[in-house]
Parts: structure tokens; C-alpha cells; sequence
């Protein structure tokens, strides 16, 4: 997380080791079994096309922890009665070159993890709550999408996703139409989740930080 790369600037610079292609193996590992390298993976991929070798040297430590942790199981303690639901977390800043934030994300269908995601939010936030309240925005449309599948199974009964969050204030922005000053410049394409709360698609629920999956 404290780790701070420089992409090449000459060519006399990059790496001509198997950067890219290493990055192609990780990225089929975490697409098919291995969400606990998303967010690593995520950082890494922004240097494919001016990696150095020491972008190189930090990137096999992703091959170290799997080898010694090649059995990693994600799992959650919620409440099996729900068919599905979801985790999301943001890092507030984490990227210490243009300070824009990290969504996480993670759902479950009858506790079974199904999808899930890292990826860097478009725009800089001003607080560690507007970071959170963009990624519940950007779930959003992933939870629509999976109980659009569920109904679409059969499930007719399956009305609500509940979203995990550990920031209370981002709950709390999310559940009123009210702004302050601190949230009133937000874009308006974020707002979409309190849309889809009050239609009853969405509730979002709090989490301990220390049970936060994503």
C-alpha cells in the first residue's frame, strides 16, 4: 500500500523482462480464483507499458505470497437467509500520482463468491466519505445486473440487494437527498444509488471494518 513506483521515462529504461506476459498469467489467476490479488494487481497493471525492473523485482512478490498462500478461501459470516449481497470498500488517495481512490468490491450469491473487482475511481475525492460514496455508485449497477439474473432464474420473490459498507457517514449520505457543503459538489451520476434505494432495489447496510470483505 506505501509502495511507490515510477514508470520509465526513456526507453533505455524499460524492462526487458516478461513484465507484461506475467501480468497476463496473474490477471487469469485472480479472474478465475484469486480476488485477494485484485488490488495489487490493479496497481501493477498501470506500468505494462513503462515498467522498469523494479517494477519487475515488486511485482514476483505476488508469485511469493501465492506460493505461501496457495490456498486462500474468501468467505463471509452474513447472514445465509440472504440470496444475494454485496461488499464494498474504497482507499481513500491511495494512489500517490494523481490521488484518486480504489473501489473494491465483492458479491455473493447463497454465500457463494460470484464476482468481484478493483479498479481506480475517475476522479479525485475530497474525503475518505465522497471515496466511499462513489464506489457504492459504481456497484450499483453490478448489483441491478445480478438480481436481474436471479429473477431472471426464477427467484420472482428477490427484490433487494444489500450492500455491506463500514463508513457510517457514506450510509448516511446515500440515504438522504440532503447535501452539505462537504458533499454538494459530488457529481449528480453518483446520486443513482439513492434512486435505487428508494425504489427498494438497494439497502445498504452497516459493516465493522474489521468484517469489510472487500
Amino acid at each position: 500500500k506505501d509502495l511507490f513506483l515510477k514508470k520509465a521515462e526513456i526507453e533505455e529504461e524499460k524492462t526487458t523482462k516478461p513484465y507484461r506476459q506475467l501480468i497476463g498469467s496473474l490477471m487469469y489467476l485472480m479472474i478465475g480464483s484469486r480476488p485477494d490479488i485484485s488490488f495489487s494487481l490493479n496497481y501493477f497493471s498501470r506500468f505494462q507499458d513503462k515498467a522498469t525492473d523494479e517494477c519487475y523485482t515488486h511485482l514476483k512478490r505476488i508469485l511469493r505470497y501465492l506460493n505461501q498462500n496457495n490456498y486462500q478461501l474468501v468467505y463471509t459470516d452474513s447472514d445465509e437467509k440472504e440470496i444475494a449481497y454485496g461488499y464494498v470498500d474504497a482507499d481513500w488517495g491511495s494512489d500517490k500520482e494523481d490521488r484518486k481512490s480504489i473501489t473494491g468490491y465483492c458479491f455473493y450469491v447463497f454465500g457463494n463468491l460470484v464476482t468481484w473487482r478493483s479498479k481506480k475511481q475517475a476522479t479525485v475525492s475530497l474525503s475518505s466519505t465522497e471515496a466511499e460514496y462513489c464506489a457504492l455508485s459504481q456497484v450499483v449497477c453490478d448489483a441491478l445486473w445480478i438480481k436481474g439474473i436471479m429473477q431472471d432464474l426464477g427467484f420472482t420473490d428477490f427484490n433487494c440487494i444489500s450492500l455491506f459498507e463500514d463508513n457510517q457517514s457514506t450510509i448516511h449520505l446515500a440515504n438522504n437527498r440532503e447535501n452539505g457543503k462537504r458533499t454538494k459538489h459530488i457529481d449528480i451520476k453518483h446520486h443513482f444509488i439513492r434512486d435505487q434505494i428508494e425504489k427498494g432495489n438497494i439497502i445498504v447496510k452497516y459493516v465493522p471494518s474489521i468484517q469489510q470483505i472487500a
